[in-house]
């Protein structure tokens, strides 16, 4: 008797989140003015925008596969990391690092009207420092700059959700 009260229980809890709205971190359901969009970019799997790519198709916007068929086109026109040395020690050896992930890109139609004129979306990390291990101090570094990348992906993505305020 235990065991059905508990499948109930569960059933019932599923049931309540599903109906208040919740969704696993990082869902979010394109609205359907992005449909027939194309991405200007590199095809590696790595780059922006193939992780922009997926993150849009995951979401439920229909891309376009081609450039020609595309209404409107999403063109990344700079993807910087930039670091900034935050502190130093007595010798001067930096211990703390402020990298910045700077993406701007702007949207076109395919008539070539301007649609989002160009727009910057920036991405900060602190990278702190302990000990003189200069191998782990870099990698711990392309750590912190793969992390950016999905962070900016799911910041961009927030916008073009439905109901947001941009």
């Amino acid at each position: 008797m235990k065991r059905h009260y508990r499948i109930v229980l569960w059933v019932v809890l599923v049931l309540l989140l599903s109906g208040c709205g919740f969704h696993l971190k990082g869902y979010q359901q394109a609205t359907p003015n992005l449909d027939g969009l194309y991405i200007q970019g590199d095809a590696g799997r790595t780059s922006l925008a193939a992780m922009l790519r997926q993150e849009l198709s995951a979401s439920g916007a229909k891309l376009a596969a081609s450039e020609a068929a595309a209404r409107h086109h999403l063109q990344v026109l700079k993807d910087q990391i930039e670091y900034r040395a935050l502190s130093v020690d007595a010798n001067g050896k930096a211990l703390e690092y402020e990298l910045k992930l700077t993406v701007e890109y702007q949207v076109t139609a395919a008539t070539g009207e301007q649609r989002i004129e160009p727009q910057s979306l920036q991405v900060l990390r602190q990278l702190i420092y302990s000990g003189t291990e200069e191998l782990g101090r870099r990698n711990e570094a392309a750590l912190v700059q793969q992390e950016m990348r999905p962070t900016w992906l799911d910041r961009s993505c927030a916008i073009c959700r439905p109901g947001s305020s941009r």
